[in-house]
């Protein structure tokens, strides 16, 4: 407990209930104003997210476009060795010769046929990626909409709150003013360390600022309104409302 003789103490505790009133104001706002960037950074995370998505899937058409023009690579050499190999078939002088080059062309055709299979169904999963990414683009746009709309939301609530946040700060410094300097000064270091719950009132005994029981002594010293009297736990200042 700590206390010190006042000249009209009851009018100074007076003046610090409703500076503590303004000041929870303040703590509040100044909450409030730093949890925003915060809320903004995971809108734009999920937004991200979105965009992530998009990406990959036009990733995966890059690469399907790839495999096919690597296919089709793959198709026109096998084309221009068939090719070449019935050019040589007029130049063969052997039946075993000829028989030879007729079963190289026709592995090379099965090899051919087997391309074209999956160069198609290259062709039906570009189509399908398409599909997919056109409809991606669509949902994004939407959704990009709703992030900017949520992004202004949230910027423009926190350019009020500390428009609101510069009025209360002015009203704080009339209502400070009035308080003697030293109290003053007692009361916002305490206000510091307490994170922004300096003054508390008594209820059923107990301290509203950390629910401890006060000793009988402590509230008749508050009672009696000669001294400033803090919390021996919590060690905020302390008074009886009404």
């Amino acid at each position: 407990m700590s206390s010190q003789p006042m000249v009209n103490l009851e009018e100074q505790v007076k003046l610090l209930v409703e500076l503590q009133g303004i000041d929870t104001q303040i703590y509040k706002l100044k909450r409030d104003i730093e949890a925003i960037p915060e809320e903004l950074k995971v809108i734009e995370d999920k937004f991200k997210e979105k965009t992530i998505g998009l990406k990959n899937a036009e990733d995966e058409l890059k690469a399907l476009q790839l495999k096919r023009k690597s296919k089709e690579l793959d198709l026109e050499t096998k084309e221009g060795a068939i090719k070449k190999q019935q050019s040589q078939m007029y130049q063969v002088k052997t039946n075993k010769e000829y028989t030879a080059l007729d079963m190289e062309i026709s592995r090379l055709k099965a090899d051919n046929s087997l391309i074209e299979e999956e160069i198609i169904k290259i062709l039906d999963q570009i189509d399908a990626q398409n599909i997919s990414i056109a409809k991606e683009k669509e949902a994004l746009k939407s959704q990009e909409a709703v992030f900017n709309e949520e992004k202004k939301k949230k910027t423009d609530e926190m350019k009020k709150m500390e428009a609101q946040l510069e009025g209360i700060k002015a009203q704080r410094s009339v209502s400070a003013e009035k308080v003697d300097k030293k109290i003053l000064q007692k009361y916002e270091r305490i206000l510091a360390n307490k994170d922004g719950l300096a003054v508390v009132p008594i209820a059923n005994q107990y301290c509203q600022g950390c629910f401890q029981v006060l000793p009988p002594q402590v509230q008749n010293e508050v009672g009696m309104k000669t001294n400033l009297v803090m919390c021996e736990n919590c060690s905020r200042i302390l008074y009886f409302e009404g």
